[in-house]
């Protein structure tokens, strides 16, 4: 029972995704090209800062330790990398800040 109950709750705490803007995407996307390529980076933030779900990805990138992008942010292991976030102005930190802290309608 117990395997069934965490396979259920694993599917559940992962249903978010199915709302997040990048469904279908091209994972390199968040992580490879985003390192390699600013204007690929600034483009997944924008992504990001519309996404429904960006606020629950964040959380849990962090939480998980995940590298990558999470809810327009690029981590390693769990924390802000400041060389692959350095692509983004003050503005821009507020306006990614904004969306992963601001109460949602």
């Amino acid at each position: 029972m117990d395997g069934i109950f965490l396979t259920l709750l694993g599917e559940f705490m992962h249903r978010w995704k199915d709302n997040a803007e990048c469904l279908g995407m091209d994972t390199n996307l968040f992580f490879d090209k985003y390192e390699e390529d600013s204007k690929i980076a600034k483009s997944v933030d924008h992504i990001c800062q519309r996404c429904p779900v960006n606020q629950t990805c964040f959380a849990w990138g962090v939480s998980n330790k995940e590298w990558g992008v999470w809810g327009g942010v690029y981590l390693k292991d769990g924390k802000i990398d400041k060389e692959f976030n350095a692509h983004k102005s003050k503005d821009e930190w507020f306006t990614t800040w904004e969306s992963l802290t601001m109460e949602v309608g």
